[in-house]
């Protein structure tokens, strides 16, 4: 066995363990209530999951230098692993993890990647937002409540274009600053390796624009995905309340960080979204620890080609003892 094979049969070993343990700690009742699953569509969910992080590898090119851009496979197998790496690392150790997969894999500065993974991060965040958002202005207008859903979606949607928005104003602000620095000092190159990370919304804000779209075409995978998944399980949920769990589920997860491995904030936000939808809180709750087990699996499926190829790199890169 190559040393590239054993690598991959690790890091397969430790996403075996990583699933067991979430499976061993799922909340009473989950096994019961998904007795009656049905094996095609949530395999079939499973895959399109797997499979939408192409729509991220489109996303994070278009963010990126032409001269920066990384082949399309590693681009994906890279967002997949950033997600693993944020669903299994303990509270918000995932996020430094992530940060330092972009470093790597762009070969930059910690300030230029940073810059890189914040932008992405803010694109991510604004496209959930807004279909977050329309997915309870649908739930409000089907219960009764238009007016409130509209609301509440309309000062979502003022604050994903915010989100948009703050990147190309602070190119603009880090260009004006960087050429008030003096020539050569530690300042300016900080500041102009921020600038060049975030250099796309600047000069290119077509691409820009598809970075923006490609997210979207992700979380339609994303929640159609999921949505199979929970057909699978016998969960009467809809698109809509999909969308408006998976805001829900993140919202209270970025609130309250929970241990890698365990059941919490996460399910219990999830769950309350499709409470929403008419999905009882308890079979919610039990679907919701189904799908962290299967979106964790996947996106550490689709990410192990780069997790294997960094594991292999720094053995190579370590001196022998």
């Amino acid at each position: 066995m190559t040393r590239r094979h054993g690598v991959a049969v690790a890091l397969a070993l430790a996403l075996a363990t990583l699933i067991v343990l979430v499976l061993r700690q799922a909340p009473d009742g989950t096994f019961s209530a998904l007795a009656s699953a049905r094996p095609l569509p949530i395999a079939a969910g499973f895959a399109l999951y797997a499979g939408s992080f192409a729509a991220r590898a489109v996303r994070l090119n278009a963010l990126l230098p032409e001269g920066d851009r990384l082949p399309f496979g590693r681009a994906m197998s890279l967002s997949a692993a950033a997600t693993f790496l944020l669903q299994v690392i303990p509270f918000r150790g995932g996020e430094v993890a992530s940060w330092a997969s972009y470093k790597r894999a762009l070969g930059a500065g910690w300030l230029r990647s940073g810059a890189v993974f914040a932008l992405v991060k803010a694109v991510d965040t604004a496209t959930l937002l807004l279909v977050g958002l329309a997915g309870a202005a649908v739930l409000g207008a089907r219960s009764g409540t238009p007016a409130l859903g509209a609301v509440t979606a309309l000062f979502v949607a003022a604050g994903a274009g915010a989100l948009l928005l703050v990147p190309r104003i602070g190119t603009r602000v880090l260009l004006w600053l960087s050429a008030r620095l003096p020539e050569g000092s530690q300042r300016r190159r900080a500041a102009e390796e921020l600038t060049a990370g975030l250099s796309v919304t600047h000069e290119r804000p077509a691409l820009f624009a598809l970075s923006a779209a490609a997210s979207f075409l992700f979380l339609a995978g994303h929640m159609a995905g999921i949505l199979l998944v929970l057909r699978g399980l016998g969960v009467p949920a809809t698109f809509e309340g999909v969308a408006f769990a998976s805001l829900t589920g993140v919202g209270v997860a970025a609130l309250l960080p929970s241990p890698a491995g365990t059941f919490g904030p996460m399910e219990s936000g999830f769950a309350g979204g499709l409470a929403a939808d008419g999905v009882p809180f308890a079979l919610g709750l039990a679907a919701a620890a189904a799908v962290h087990v299967l979106t964790t699996a996947a996106a550490g499926l689709a990410g192990l080609p780069f997790l294997i190829g960094e594991a292999g790199r720094r053995h190579r890169e370590t001196p022998p003892l």
